[in-house]
């Protein structure tokens, strides 16, 4: 007679992630072997449902991503067309990707194989997960006429042009994690200052929450997030309220851009940072956008037209994270 199957630990892998590229033939040896583990390597974001699809049924202990923003963006999404919110299952991230901003704010501590060391330690010891859970909400776009799409961090803007620019002068030479996104930023920052016409685009965008006035203005930069923290350790979100959206936007004719951005970052905005000089900031439960342009969704970047209808924001789960 054979006993109920033991829970186990499923690993999600994304060969082309930025750090699996050159790190995940010591994933894989690692797990290899494990009878707690069950490890699946995809290619591309159409493999995940196949994955989920062979789960389905099995006790599962713990859902593993490991790659970057992207690939946990990817995850999420089939998570909520396949699973109701009770038969989520706990999550836990590695830092795979190019960008891990999601895993930093919930994720494994430490570089990949540092953190893989805590997650097979954690399993060694037991599993236990008291005071080990956080929980987070996803944001939930919908662009217009356009399928929805899932995330933890939506950016439009300048966030567009420095994108362009870290993936062209910074990815493309090996430069990966913070220290990119942060090189980035500078560059960017450096960019609005000196209103390089590379960076300095203004985008006309109307935004109506479920909180406050309308606002209809050019936005130099409009960040929404349901994470506590971006890279860096980064808080630029000084709303109040208790939505599970936070954004904040930054208008083309705001006053002391430089000298207010330090605060900015912190979440700790001077006096001069108000809407009456072009800075906003809220906690809200549902956001729309009317724009012409696009947005980048944890690393995605999707076109959108006011012509379409507009970009609707809300918040899915929330989902629950080991945090070792």
């Amino acid at each position: 007679m054979t006993g109920n199957p033991q829970p186990v630990i499923a690993v999600i892998s994304n060969r082309n992630s930025g750090h699996n590229r050159d790190r995940l033939g010591v994933v894989a040896a690692a797990l290899d072997g494990d009878p707690r583990f069950r490890h699946f390597i995809t290619d591309a974001a159409e493999d995940i449902p196949g994955v989920l699809g062979m789960l389905a049924g099995a006790p599962l202990r713990l859902l593993v991503i490991n790659g970057g923003d992207g690939t946990a963006a990817a995850v999420f999404a089939q998570l909520f067309a396949h699973f109701s919110l009770a038969d989520l299952p706990l999550l836990a991230l590695l830092p795979g990707g190019t960008a891990n901003m999601t895993a930093g704010d919930v994720g494994i501590y430490g570089s990949l194989q540092t953190a893989l060391r805590r997650l097979q330690a954690w399993a060694e010891t037991g599993c236990a997960t008291e005071g080990l859970i956080v929980e987070r909400h996803v944001l939930r776009v919908d662009p217009g006429a356009q399928p929805p799409r899932y995330g933890m961090f939506f950016g439009t803007g300048v966030i567009m042009q420095g994108t362009a620019y870290a993936h062209r002068e910074l990815h493309a030479r090996g430069l990966r994690d913070d220290f990119s996104l942060g090189l980035g930023m500078v560059r960017t920052l450096w960019g609005l200052v000196r209103r390089d016409p590379e960076f300095w685009q203004p985008l006309p965008v109307a935004v109506r929450s479920d909180v406050g006035e309308a606002l209809e203005c050019d936005a130099l930069i409009l960040a929404v997030s349901t994470l506590d923290r971006l890279f860096l350790g980064l808080r630029p979100f000084w709303g109040k309220g208790a939505g599970p959206l936070k954004w904040s936007l930054i208008e083309g004719r705001a006053r002391r851009l430089l000298r207010s951005f330090p605060g900015i970052l912190r979440g700790r905005p001077g006096r001069a940072v108000v809407p009456d000089a072009g800075y906003h900031s809220q906690r809200a439960a549902r956001i729309a956008l009317d724009m012409d342009g696009s947005f980048n969704l944890d690393g995605e970047i999707v076109a959108v037209a006011r012509a379409a209808g507009p970009v609707v924001i809300t918040a899915a789960g929330p989902l629950r994270f080991l945090r070792l």
